[in-house]
């Protein structure tokens, strides 16, 4: 499976994962939200979750306040 690079972290792929995580929501309804294929969802969100930009939450996924910082900072809005 290939990866993202790191530096592509918050590459339109990360935004559209963490803009769908502004509330608990599981990686298969990611998938679908997003259109991406579910391991490309998957390899995303463990990267979010290295990074601090994302927390889990039983099977399901949250942006962190973090996450939230870097969005804006990025100059996206939810």
């Amino acid at each position: 499976m290939a990866c993202l690079p790191s530096d592509d972290i918050l590459g339109s792929t990360g935004v559209s994962v963490l803009l769908t995580l502004s509330i608990a929501t599981s990686l298969e309804d990611v998938a679908q939200k997003t259109g991406l294929p579910l391991f490309r969802v998957r390899g995303t969100v463990r990267r979010l979750l290295e990074a601090g930009l994302t927390h889990q939450v039983g099977q399901m996924f949250e942006i962190t306040p973090e996450g939230i910082e870097t969005l804006e900072k990025k100059g996206v809005n939810e």
